[in-house]
């Protein structure tokens, strides 16, 4: 038999199985999936992508997943190429069964986008959490593939289902442990009264430039890669106010989209069911009123104005177009998400009141009273909580 060792690299054969006609068609072309599978394989260092086929199918349920005359063009491809070392399915996940026969056939190691993934998740899990749901997800994997295969093994079976029962259950408690760690520091960042900002779209739409670009941060690098940005991480920015906001999780979400991809509407369409998948499941209906589409790459497109019906901003985070544009968008939404009174308040130049406003608000500007100098009139943006506490330590009084 042939085996995959997660450690080796690869000049792999693509192949891109695609449904001619039927429900089961995809709306994304084959050329975009091939695009997509090349972008998988070239994030994993010194992998190679020797060739690309495409070879359509009328079902994707076949036990061998190619008829005869498919099956015998895909063998004489591999058996004349000495370069390929393996062949990349670009299908979800394999049946054991078919990845089998494939092996068998091609007589190289036969990989589906499942194990690609599992790769690239790998190399780039930095942090613990991170690092604990890879092992998940890897385990379940290992699991089912398993299971399958043990069906004729009885003996074996139960032993096996305790031990991946024990280590599912220490994953998920040192993931439920980190989570809590998260929520309190989640639980901190509320008390400081920060607004956050969420940044979501499809791989490689622009999302860590786009933050770059929002935030100056010069360690975040952006890297033409998939999967590239694993972990969750906090970036502060300043809005035109100077109101610092941290773009992570969530008063608004910003999706990012990328303008230039010939499958724009099946790369959106896909963000959006996750994102309302994602508001079902944490009780959080409203998820898609928090949203702010962001056309990125605008630079790429000529035609931009076919694609613009329902996006707010248009921006080239790489070139910096739109992007003051964008800052006062996310203002005027920030400022309604989160119950923020921007106004001016006058106040006695020097006193309690200024230095109280400095500590729970955000002061943009000071301006001398035209009326009487000892006061001044202070620019500012606050919570409506903390301007009800404002009234009561000074108006009230």
């Amino acid at each position: 038999a042939t085996h995959f060792h997660s450690g080796e690299a690869h000049r792999c054969l693509i192949i891109q199985p695609y449904v001619k006609w039927g429900p089961h068609k995809l709306k994304i072309s084959t050329e975009e999936q091939l695009e997509e599978a090349v972008a998988l394989v070239e994030t994993l260092p010194s992998w190679k992508v020797e060739d690309t086929i495409s070879v359509p199918l009328d079902t994707l349920d076949r036990k061998t997943l190619f008829k005869s005359g498919s099956m015998d063009r895909l063998e004489k491809v591999i058996h004349r190429n000495h370069n390929i070392t393996a062949v990349f399915i670009n299908i979800g996940n394999l049946a054991r069964v078919t990845t089998s026969i494939l092996q068998e056939n091609f007589g190289v190691p036969i990989l589906d986008r499942y194990k690609i993934v599992m790769q690239i998740l790998k190399m780039h899990a930095t942090s613990k959490h991170a690092k604990l749901q890879v092992a998940l997800a890897e385990l379940y994997y290992i699991k089912r593939k398993s299971e399958r295969n043990l069906m004729f093994f009885t003996h074996n079976t139960e032993a096996l289902k305790l031990m991946f029962d024990s280590r599912e259950k220490k994953l998920k408690n040192a993931i439920q442990d980190l989570r809590n760690q998260r929520m309190m520091l989640r639980n901190r960042r509320k008390q400081m009264d920060f607004p956050i900002i969420a940044v979501v779209g499809y791989t490689n739409a622009g999302k860590t430039c786009l933050i770059k670009a929002l935030t100056g941060e010069d360690s975040l690098q952006p890297r033409n890669q998939l999967f590239a940005t694993l972990d969750v991480t906090l970036h502060a920015g300043i809005l035109p106010s100077g109101l610092e906001v941290l773009y992570v999780d969530t008063d608004i979400i910003l999706h990012v989209e990328d303008l230039s991809s010939s499958c724009f509407e099946y790369k959106r369409n896909h963000v959006i069911t996750t994102l309302k998948e994602l508001g079902v499941q944490t009780g959080n209906e409203n998820i898609m009123d928090k949203v702010v589409n962001i056309g990125n790459k605008c630079d790429l497109v000529d035609k931009v104005k076919d694609l613009v019906n329902d996006l707010d901003i248009l921006v080239s985070a790489k070139k910096g177009i739109g992007l003051d544009t964008l800052r006062y968008h996310l203002e005027k939404n920030i400022l309604e998400a989160t119950s923020r009174h921007k106004i001016t308040i006058k106040v006695l130049n020097g006193g309690d009141e200024i230095r109280w406003l400095y500590k729970n608000a955000t002061v943009i500007a000071e301006m001398p009273d035209e009326t009487d100098t000892q006061y001044i009139n202070a620019k500012v943006i606050i919570a409506h909580s903390n301007l009800q506490k404002f009234k009561h330590h000074f108006i009230s009084q």
